[in-house]
């Protein structure tokens, strides 16, 4: 065990950035590469979004077809790629007489990646066939779902989100 110097013990502790992720691409099947920015990562690194993996995008369809086994994590980067294609092809050709931003681009991305972190299991019929017989007659969505999980997911994970992103629309 050596001594410090009163200059070593002076300097500021160096930030851990190990576990912040700036960006990412992943690769999928149907899209090729996709960037994920850093507000989308604050999302998909969260317990709520990555229980996505787990959940078949076909519901019971794999049974019958064993390829069709994509998930609604896969589906929902899917949709979020898809998202920001579209809203940047707008952009390109009306987005001055629309005034289509940075931040219009951000929200509707998020709005395609979040737009299913609500399901349940076994896709729509867990909604429609499942719910009904033990909920009696409670009215039950996995939109207005994915609305509560997007809110809670921003409380419990303390993400920074404009508040007009997070209007309901």
């Amino acid at each position: 065990m050596g001594a410090c110097s009163n200059e070593e013990l002076s300097q500021p502790p160096v930030p851990d950035y190990s576990n912040t992720r700036l960006s990412k691409h992943v690769h999928d099947n149907v899209h090729g590469n996709i960037y994920l920015d850093p507000l989308s990562l604050k999302f998909i690194d969260t317990e709520q979004f990555q229980r996505l993996r787990d959940l078949k995008q076909l519901g019971a369809a794999h049974m019958v077809y064993p390829g069709a086994v994509h998930t609604r994590f896969e589906h929902s980067l899917g949709v979020y790629w898809l998202a920001g294609e579209a809203v940047q092809l707008i952009k390109k050709h009306q987005g001055l007489e629309l005034g289509v931003d940075n931040f219009d681009i951000q929200t509707v991305k998020l709005a395609g990646l979040l737009h299913d972190v609500g399901h349940g299991p076994f896709s729509h019929l867990f909604q429609s066939e499942f719910l009904p017989l033990v909920m009696n007659g409670t009215e039950w969505s996995h939109e207005q779902m994915s609305t509560k999980m997007v809110d809670h997911i921003v409380d419990k994970h303390h993400i920074d989100v404009d508040s007009e992103m997070m209007r309901e629309s």
